[in-house]
């Protein structure tokens, strides 16, 4: 008898999993880059509405896709019929290392945070300490990640609102703002950056063959997700441009704890903040590691990859060797953003990558749409080709604004890595036919 993975994650599981790596402690570094590239809290607010109305439309996308094809594949099923396999398992794999690339800055992230609580032992050691918890979570099960995932997702967004709030509507900003004039240009760059606040949301997709209710449920789960951690990055920029001034901003790798300080002026609130960060670098590892082990997982069933990566666990029903698999390579990773220290140029490589990603999953989503019988999705957007082809020509948008406007090197890495692709579009499809 074949032993395959078992359907346990409810509806409510399913939202914590979305919010799960976009809630990620990093996205504080991102909300410094935002801060620093908008210019005024108008063209802030702007760009975070736009990004977020967007990756709301692509997440249809992503329902109409996962309700056809609820597979551990993911983006490689979605993308395989209007785009052929090649092309399919190129994106697949550039999706996995967009995660990778994420964990290396959760874990500067975090481990800078840990550092700042106990002030002992080098950050790196405490990134590797929290990997490998997750990895035991993650391997002795999806339902036992799945509740932790609930807990903390909404602990994680209530405290942080909680706090922003506070900082907004009841603390005095002790600097003068640069005026609230509004630019077009610079609100669309904020609204590139922003892309990378819900990084990762559409890795709940990879877990079809575990959801209750793949059809309706992953669906609907992913816009309400996105709309609440929306409101939680709003308010979290928001409270940082207030009141941390710029020339901070530019030095710090620990905002959130900066800003704690700027409250209070005084280590409470900072201390709190911190467990908070410590908290949502355990969800986002989670989530993310959740996510992309369910498709090396299933390469590796399929024969893509090796063998090995497709063993599902006897007593635990979880792909443990594909989790394995990604532990040992995100450490390598680890070392080397901790090595280098350099954290804006991953974040701006994963936004411009994530946006061409949107686009092709908001064409294929088109394609499906009109293609294929409606009787054959379940999930099914009304309006669905205008909202699809306005999603992906909106995404190729940013996409291409993002390379003009970001440094030469994050210019030059996105581009070699399309290249890259291209190379092993053509390789893969030689070895097939």
């Amino acid at each position: 008898m074949e032993i395959g993975l078992s359907r346990k994650l409810k509806f409510t599981r399913l939202i914590a999993i979305t919010m799960g790596t976009p809630l990620a402690s990093s996205v504080f570094l991102s909300i410094t880059l935002i801060c620093l590239t908008a210019g005024s809290l108008t063209n802030l607010i702007v760009g975070i509405v736009i990004a977020t109305a967007l990756v709301i439309m692509a997440s249809l996308s992503y329902g109409e896709l996962v309700s056809i094809y609820p597979s551990a594949a993911g983006n490689r099923v979605f993308l395989k019929r209007p785009f052929g396999d090649s092309i399919a398992l190129g994106f697949s794999i550039m999706w996995v290392l967009i995660i990778l690339g994420a964990a290396g800055v959760e874990s500067f992230m975090v481990g800078n945070v840990l550092y700042f609580i106990f002030g002992t032992i080098p950050p790196i050691f405490w990134a590797i300490i929290i990997l490998t918890i997750v990895l035991i979570i993650n391997i002795l099960g999806v339902e036992i990640s799945g509740n932790f995932q609930l807990i903390v997702a909404f602990f994680v967004s209530l405290s942080l609102i909680s706090v922003f709030i506070f900082s907004i509507f009841f603390v005095k900003t002790n600097y003068s703002q640069i005026p609230q004039s509004f630019n077009f240009i610079s609100a669309l760059s904020s609204s590139v950056i922003a892309v990378y606040f819900f990084l990762g949301f559409g890795r709940v997709t990879t877990l079809g063959e575990e959801a209750i209710d793949y059809k309706k449920g992953i669906p609907r789960a992913m816009p309400i997700a996105l709309s609440i951690v929306s409101i939680t990055f709003i308010l979290g920029s928001i409270a940082i441009y207030e009141h941390v001034p710029a020339e901070i901003l530019k030095t710090t790798y620990i905002p959130q704890i900066v800003l704690g300080n700027f409250i209070l002026n005084g280590t409470p609130i900072s201390l709190f903040i911190a467990v908070i960060s410590v908290i949502m670098s355990f969800s986002a590892f989670n989530a993310g590691i959740l996510g992309a082990s369910r498709l090396i997982y299933a390469l590796g069933r399929e024969g893509t990859f090796p063998k090995f990566l497709g063993a599902i666990h006897l007593r635990f029903h979880t792909p443990y060797a594909s989790l394995i698999f990604l532990y040992v390579v995100v450490l390598f990773i680890v070392i080397f953003v901790f090595t280098t220290g350099n954290y804006s140029l991953p974040i701006l490589v994963a936004a411009g990558f994530d946006s061409f990603m949107y686009a092709l999953i908001s064409y294929s989503a088109l394609w499906h749409h009109r293609k294929i019988e409606k009787t054959k999705i379940p999930f099914q957007v009304k309006g669905g080709s205008i909202i699809f082809s306005i999603t992906s020509a909106s995404y190729i948008l940013l996409g291409v604004l993002l390379l003009l406007t970001s440094p030469l090197d994050v210019s030059l890495i996105i581009i070699f890595g399309t290249l890259v692709l291209v190379v092993f579009y053509y390789f893969f499809t030689r070895r097939k036919t």
